[in-house]
């Protein structure tokens, strides 16, 4: 029987010269606790699946590095959803086009769905945009010369 074991972590670095994975710093009850909080379950429902005491997680959600991977799960989460509903925007206006056209019956909580995924990926596209553009902002900002860096 052999056992597998993680590479050997150096200076954030592993030794099949890949770059670590985050999650190497947290054990799997940790890793089961961020993950619990992240898809929206309480501190004592992620607790119980973690099989942690109630007090250790609310301990554990207080350090930075569980609050850093439970935001960066979170982000995850929603661009997945975002691509999501990005594959849906073609299939959403394809059918308001039938619907148009006359080809497909307009039933009402269609018609709702096809819109509410069109005008949230517009939104979400106009966030990204913004998004991008203040970080250029700021690397612009940062660039100049006897300016103090942006914070956040």
């Amino acid at each position: 029987m052999s056992v597998d074991l993680p590479p050997v972590v150096e200076s954030g670095r592993s030794n099949d010269s890949t770059a670590a994975d985050p999650d190497d710093a947290f054990d799997s009850r940790e890793l089961a606790l961020i993950e619990g909080i992240a898809l929206g379950q309480t501190i004592r429902e992620a607790s119980t699946a973690a099989g942690v005491p109630y007090t250790t997680a609310r301990r554990w959600r207080r350090r930075p590095e569980i609050q850093a991977a439970i935001r960066e799960r979170a982000r995850e989460a929603v661009e997945a959803g975002t691509l999501s509903l990005g594959q849906g925007a073609s299939t959403a206006a394809k059918t308001l086009r039938q619907i148009a056209s006359g080809e497909a019956s307009a039933e009402g909580p269609r018609v709702t769905a096809c819109r509410a995924i069109l005008e949230i990926g517009l939104r979400v596209l106009e966030v990204e945009e913004l998004t991008d553009r203040v970080e250029r902002l700021e690397a612009q900002l940062a660039e100049q010369p006897n300016r103090a860096p942006y914070r956040s």
